[in-house]
């Protein structure tokens, strides 16, 4: 789908933290939002999100987060506006694979992380997953991701050893009951 399209997307406007929060899909516009997004996480955080440490994102990986690919990704940010200026608060994506399956991932802003806001954005994005026809939801994660492994227990992701550092979370949207 055209990158065009992607200003014309639904906007769905929550409360969070007795703020106005906005959660859309991720648009050509937001590269300074996702830079900024990086600049306010810590370097641990990004670690667990990136598997690598750096406090900037390569040149080449934020190009790649950044292409819109409506056909093969499902992006769901949130935003909200402080003093005037909009502000990235997490984002996450699913990448459609060819066998009806989708990589995720997530990230929250440091000082935002515990409150909620991840589990918002995953439930919603196992939702829209659900609504494409994607089967299965998987994602690799450090073993010492403890946040990200108690949240996708919750979700009912299983667990399965990749390599000595990493596992592969696993959720199979066709089992979840319909209103899950």
């Amino acid at each position: 789908m055209d990158a065009s399209l992607t200003e014309t997307e639904p906007v769905e406007v929550i409360r969070f933290r007795d703020s106005a929060v906005q959660l859309r899909a991720l648009r050509a516009g937001d590269r300074t939002l996702i830079e900024d997004l990086v600049r306010h996480t810590e370097p641990h955080d990004l670690r667990m999100r990136f598997s690598g440490a750096f406090r900037q994102l390569p040149a080449k990986l934020l190009d790649h987060l950044m292409h819109i690919d409506r056909e093969h990704r499902i992006t769901l940010v949130a935003s909200a506006s402080n003093r005037g200026r909009p502000e990235m608060l997490a984002v996450t994506r699913a990448h459609i694979t060819r066998d009806d399956s989708a990589e995720f991932a997530l990230l929250v802003r440091s000082d935002l992380k515990g409150l909620g806001l991840g589990s918002l954005l995953l439930g919603k994005l196992i939702v829209r997953c659900r609504q494409r026809g994607i089967r299965h939801l998987v994602g690799e994660v450090l073993r010492v991701n403890a946040r990200m492994l108690r949240l996708a227990a919750r979700y009912g992701f299983r667990v399965e050893a990749v390599a000595p550092d990493t596992v592969r979370l696993i959720l199979d949207l066709e089992s979840l009951p319909a209103g899950a």
